[in-house]
């Protein structure tokens, strides 16, 4: 009786241990695993031509430049990339959504510049000023 008294205990502990267990590897790290970091850039691609569903900006004029166009997708704000801060002489907005340019001025302002959808330009004449961009409106910066 002894015997089958341990094997029905321990059957009736099986699914809490497995449970248990399914939780563990759950949680244990993997070697491929990236730590969840919580950012204010969107993640931005290259590109040679404008993206459907992305905001893309050249360096030069035409949709042209080293390294392609620097896009971004909508997902909070981005600075951007090094090769089109303050030098995006073309964009193009591959969205139906709405979206602002954000310049950082030297005493601390803001401007904003407003990219509707489907809105393009070939020779931008904001290029100098182009800093980053973002999905919302900015309640902190006056339009420019």
């Amino acid at each position: 009786m002894a015997a089958r008294y341990g094997w029905k205990s321990a059957r009736m502990r099986l699914p809490a241990l497995l449970l248990t267990a399914a939780a563990l590897l759950v949680a244990a790290p993997s070697a491929t695993a990236q730590p969840l970091v919580r950012t204010t850039s969107a993640p931005a691609v290259e590109a040679r031509a404008a993206l459907p569903g992305y905001v893309c900006f050249w360096s030069e004029p035409e949709e042209h430049g080293a390294g392609g166009g620097w896009c971004y997708n909508g997902t909070g704000y981005a600075e951007a990339e090094t090769r089109v801060k303050r030098h995006a002489k073309s964009f193009s907005n591959q969205t139906q959504d709405t979206f602002y340019a954000l310049h950082f001025q030297r005493d601390g302002g803001c401007l904003y510049r407003t990219i509707y959808g489907g809105d393009y330009s070939a020779n931008w004449e904001w290029w100098e000023k182009f800093d980053g961009v973002q999905r919302g409106k900015p309640t902190d910066c006056q339009p420019g």
